[in-house]
Parts: C-alpha cells; sequence; structure tokens
C-alpha cells in the first residue's frame, strides 16, 4: 500500500476511534488526546507489526513541519491580545520566565546524572554558583544535556489557553482572576515557542555540521529575520484581497513555504510562523478573517499533532522513565511558586487561597508540538523527550480541567450553569477541541 492511502487510512481509523472513546469513555475520564497518541503508537515502528515504518515516518516529515507551521501561524495571530491588560502582562511574563528558569534547572540536574552523552558531543558547560570554604557548587553538563533539558523547560513551560478560554465562555466567567490566569496561559504559549525557536537557533551555531560560520546572536537573529520576512511578504501579497478562499490558500502557502525554509535551515517551523503570524495581525487588516479560515483545521490539527507524537515515541530505559514524574511534579511547584508570586504584584487584592498556580496544570497539544519540534531536531534523544512531554502533557490533562474550575468557583466568578457554545462565539484557536465539547 501506498504512503498515502496507508495515511488516509489511519487518519480516518483515527478519527473514527477518537470519536467512539469521546463518546463513551469520556463519561468516566477526560482523555486529553491520550486516544490518539495510543493510536500513533499503535501504528508506529515500535510495534512488531510497523504499519509506518522508521523510513516512512521520516517521509511523513515535511507534513509534520506543516502541522508544526499552522500551529505556531495561529498562535501568531493572536498573540497581539495575549494580555488582557499592561499589570497583567508584567505579572504573566515574571510569572512564565520563573516557571522556565525553575524547570530547566530541575530537568538539567536530572539529566546530568541520568542521561549518557555520546562522545565527541559539542561541548560542556561548567560554570561556579556557589563557593564555601573549600567547596564548589557549579553546572557542569555537555551540550546535549543541555539543549534537552532547556527544551523540555520550554515544553513544561506552557499552559493550554483554549481549556481556559473555552471554561469562561461556557460559565460566564469573568473577573480579575479569569483575566490573570488567562493572560499567564497565553503568554506561557508564547514563551515556551520563543525558547525552542532560540534555543534550536542556537545548536545550529554550535554544530559542527552548520556551513555558516554564525555566532549564536547571529543565528538567532537570522531566524527572527526569517519569520518577520514571511509576514511581511504575506502581507505585500494579499494586499486589499477579501475573497475567504483566497485568504485561506494564501495562508496555508504562507506556512509551508516558511516551515519548509526553517526546516531546511535546521530551526524550528513553530517559531518562525509565530513571528510571521505576529507580523500579518500587526500590518493585515485581515488577521481577524484569517483566524476564522484556519479554525476548520483546528481539530484535524489537534489529531494529526497526537497521532505523529505517538509514531515518533521510543521507549527509555532504567532511571530515564522517572523524567515524566520529575516533569510533572517540578511543573506543578513551579506553578504555585511562581502563580503566588505574580499574584501578589499584580492583583489588587491577592488570592493566596485560590491557589492559582493550579489553573494552569493543562498543558494541550501545543506544548506536544514543542516535543515534537525538539524530537526531530534531536532524534537521537527523541525517546527521552516525547516519553518525558507526552506522559507528562497526558497526566496532566487528566486534573486540569477539575483543577481550573474549582479555582474560579472559589473566586466566585463561575455562573451557576453551563450554557450551550454556538459557532459565533466558538473559540477560534483551540488546539483541544475534544475537551471544549466534553
Amino acid at each position: 500500500m501506498s504512503l498515502t492511502l496507508l495515511l488516509v487510512a489511519l487518519v480516518t481509523f483515527a478519527f473514527a476511534a477518537g470519536h467512539w472513546l469521546t463518546r463513551y469513555a469520556s463519561r468516566v475520564v477526560v482523555l486529553g488526546g491520550a486516544e490518539y497518541v495510543l493510536v500513533g503508537l499503535l501504528l508506529g515502528p515500535q510495534m512488531p507489526w510497523a504499519l509506518l515504518s522508521v523510513e516512512a515516518v521520516g517521509r511523513l516529515q515535511p507534513l509534520i513541519n506543516l502541522l508544526l507551521g499552522l500551529a505556531g501561524f495561529t498562535l501568531g495571530l493572536r498573540a497581539r491580545r495575549a494580555a488582557s491588560s499592561s499589570d497583567h502582562a508584567l505579572g504573566a511574563v515574571l510569572a512564565t520566565l520563573g516557571m522556565f528558569a525553575i524547570n530547566t534547572a530541575v530537568f538539567l540536574f536530572a539529566l546530568s546524572r541520568w542521561m549518557p552523552t555520546s562522545e565527541g558531543a559539542g561541548f560542556y558547560l561548567q560554570q561556579p554558583l556557589l563557593r564555601w570554604g573549600s567547596s564548589v557548587l557549579e553546572i557542569w553538563v555537555s551540550s546535549e544535556q543541555l539543549w534537552v533539558g532547556v527544551g523540555l523547560g520550554a515544553s513544561a513551560t506552557v499552559a493550554s489557553s483554549s481549556v481556559i478560554r473555552s471554561l469562561r465562555l461556557r460559565r460566564h466567567a469573568a473577573g480579575k482572576v479569569s483575566d490573570f490566569v488567562s493572560s499567564c496561559a497565553n503568554v506561557s504559549e508564547i514563551v515556551g515557542v520563543a525558547a525552542l525557536g532560540l534555543l534550536l537557533a542556537s545548536t545550529r551555531a554550535t554544530s559542527g555540521t552548520s556551513e555558516a560560520s554564525l555566532t549564536i546572536v547571529e543565528w538567532s537573529l537570522s531566524t527572527v529575520a526569517l519569520g518577520v520576512v514571511c509576514g511581511v511578504l504575506f502581507g505585500l501579497f494579499i494586499g486589499r484581497e477579501s475573497d475567504s478562499p483566497r485568504l485561506f490558500l494564501a495562508t496555508v502557502g504562507l506556512v509551508t513555504f516558511a516551515s519548509g525554509v526553517g526546516s531546511a535551515l535546521g530551526v524550528s517551523p513553530l517559531f518562525t510562523n509565530l513571528l510571521a503570524g505576529v507580523t500579518v495581525s500587526l500590518i493585515s487588516p485581515h488577521s481577524q478573517s484569517l483566524m476564522s479560515q484556519l479554525q476548520r483545521l483546528n481539530h484535524p490539527l489537534f489529531v494529526l499533532l497526537m497521532i505523529f507524537a505517538g509514531t515518533l515515541w521510543s521507549p527509555v530505559t532504567g532511571v530515564l522513565w522517572w523524567m515524566p514524574v520529575i516533569y510533572v511534579g517540578a511543573r506543578f511547584l513551579a506553578l504555585r511558586a511562581m502563580l503566588r508570586f505574580a499574584d501578589r504584584i499584580v492583583l489588587a487584592e491577592p488570592t493566596f487561597a485560590l491557589r492559582l498556580g493550579n489553573s494552569l496544570l493543562g498543558q494541550g497539544a501545543l506544548a506536544v508540538a514543542i516535543g515534537i519540534n525538539l524530537a526531530l531536531r534531536a532524534r537521537e534523544h527523541a525517546g527521552i523527550v516525547l516519553t518525558t512531554v507526552l506522559i507528562g502533557v497526558l497526566v496532566s490533562d487528566l486534573f486540569s480541567l477539575r483543577f481550573l474550575r474549582r479555582v474560579l468557583a472559589d473566586a466566585g466568578e463561575l455562573a451557576a450553569e453551563d450554557r450551550a457554545t454556538t459557532p459565533d462565539d466558538s473559540d477560534l484557536d483551540s488546539f483541544t477541541p475534544e475537551l471544549e465539547r466534553r
């Protein structure tokens, strides 16, 4: 069977199986994408029957890059309205950067002891932190451990904004707590993708295979310029065009081009398309229309990302199975600590009793997309990355909706009853539509 027919068959099967599980199993537990990851795992090269071989999955990489680009572009289109106010923006940035720093530090500590390093690894980072007497506390990690640790930190930083928007829409949730946690989730998604993009740009500067002798700063600036130029070219190309089908085709063409160039350069399609989306939202009057047009791709995008995450997964060995536990634990503690800190700064009346960090446990498909992007770039460590991210995301999403509802209910910002979501007020930017319908 040809790869194209096989892909169509497996996607059709995944939609049918996912619909059946959504109808029956969701009465007991919120799966949050686990059903599609399982389908991808069953179809992937790790199974004895291997419907998709390693070579077949490799040939599908351009499609995966396109899906990553669509996720990044959609995120960029709504980046302008990430925070509800300047105070909330400041608090969200501080909280998100703190989460990124804490999670990355924990992952680096674990990986420096558990993750094997191949011979001839790029470089070693050795940096003293504290000295007392004859003792020294220092960082000592290889370049591979550093890249994986920072990449996992980027994924752990992300909190799903779509789940919060969906609950606020259905329960008429409004107030300072709802606005603040929404701002934190929106900013966390942007910071996570930006951290991954700058990380992959820096790996190009330090890798021995790079033909262009550019520094880390030069690679980072070149990656930023690529995304901005793609957005500007789209704005010039589309001009005053307002026909919806043409806007949709032009958008898919832009994302395909930016993803292809980003992949060819070895940088992140997520990041380049994020910047392209931000640029389009700033210079094009059609940004809202584009978001409406991309709505039709939300559910297929979510399903395919989860399926491909399953096909790319490979098992780890030994103590590395503890990495998902560390991922969930470190992220939970970082959320609680940094949201409490930001709460003290931003909200006029601090709400420590509400435990705001619990409201951001859900991660959704964007965190998985970051894991996929990192796994494609560092294939030799794809097992560590995807095992940690997939298990961590799926476990967190099991409890996220319940904790979010409890936080907003304790704040007195939820209406008594749900209301049906109509096509006019549905969430245009959701990467987890299954959760919204449950």
